[in-house]
C-alpha cells in the first residue's frame, strides 16, 4: 500500500510540472492568456513558436513516461509481482495525467493530457499507445477537426489498448488492468476537452 501511495504521489508531481507555462514564461507570457488558453504543446507552438511547442510536447510525453517508469522501479525494489507492478505503474500514470490536467503548481489549472497519456503508455504498453497515436492522426487527416479526432480517439482508447494487448498475447487479466486504467485517463482528458474547446493539444 505504501508503494502504491508513493507511486501515485510521484506520478502526480511529475505530471503536474507545467511545461507549457514554464516555456511561455521564457517569452514573458502566461500560457493561459494566449491562444486557446490550454496548457499544451499545440497552443504553445501556435502562439509562442514551434521550437517551444516541440519542447513542450517532448516534456509532456517524458513526464508521463517518467511517472510509470519510476513506479515500475519502485514496485520492483519492494519485490512486487508482474501484475502488481503493472497496477502500481498504471496508478502512477493516472496520477500523472491528473497532475497535468489539474496542476498544483498553477492554481489547479492544466492541459488536456494527450501527450502525457502517450508518455504513460511507453514503458508499459507501447503498442497500445502508438495505436492510439496512429488513430488520432488518421482521424485528424480524415475529419480535419483536431478536437473531434481527439474526442473520438479518447472514447476508443481503453478498448483499443486492451485489444492490442490481447492480440499481442497478453493474458486477460493484464488486458483488463490496462482497460481499467486507461478508462480514467480518457475520462480526465474528455473532461478537459469539454471545458476547453480550443484545438486539441497536450
Amino acid at each position: 500500500m505504501l508503494t502504491l501511495v508513493a507511486a501515485v504521489a510521484v506520478g502526480y508531481l511529475l505530471g503536474a510540472i507545467p511545461s507549457a507555462e514554464l516555456a511561455a514564461r521564457l517569452k514573458g507570457r502566461r500560457i493561459f492568456e494566449v491562444g486557446s488558453g490550454n496548457m499544451g504543446a499545440m497552443n504553445t507552438a501556435r502562439n509562442l513558436g514551434y521550437a517551444l511547442g516541440t519542447a513542450v510536447l517532448a516534456a509532456d510525453v517524458a513526464k508521463g513516461a517518467a511517472a510509470t517508469a519510476a513506479a515500475l522501479a519502485m514496485a520492483a525494489v519492494v519485490g512486487l509481482g508482474p501484475l502488481e507492478r503493472l497496477v502500481v505503474a498504471l496508478a502512477a500514470g493516472v496520477a500523472a495525467v491528473v497532475g497535468h490536467a489539474w496542476s498544483v503548481f498553477v492554481a489547479w489549472r492544466g492541459g488536456k493530457g494527450l501527450a502525457t497519456i502517450l508518455g504513460v503508455s511507453l514503458p508499459l504498453y507501447p503498442l497500445g499507445g502508438l495505436a492510439g497515436l496512429g488513430l488520432i492522426l488518421a482521424l485528424v487527416l480524415l475529419t480535419r477537426r483536431a478536437h473531434l479526432a481527439a474526442v473520438l480517439t479518447l472514447l476508443a482508447y481503453p478498448w483499443l489498448v486492451a485489444l492490442v494487448a490481447l492480440r499481442s498475447g497478453e493474458p486477460l487479466e493484464t488486458a483488463f488492468a490496462l482497460f481499467t486504467a486507461t478508462l480514467p485517463l480518457a475520462v480526465v482528458s474528455l473532461v478537459k476537452h469539454r471545458h476547453q474547446r480550443g484545438p486539441a493539444a497536450s
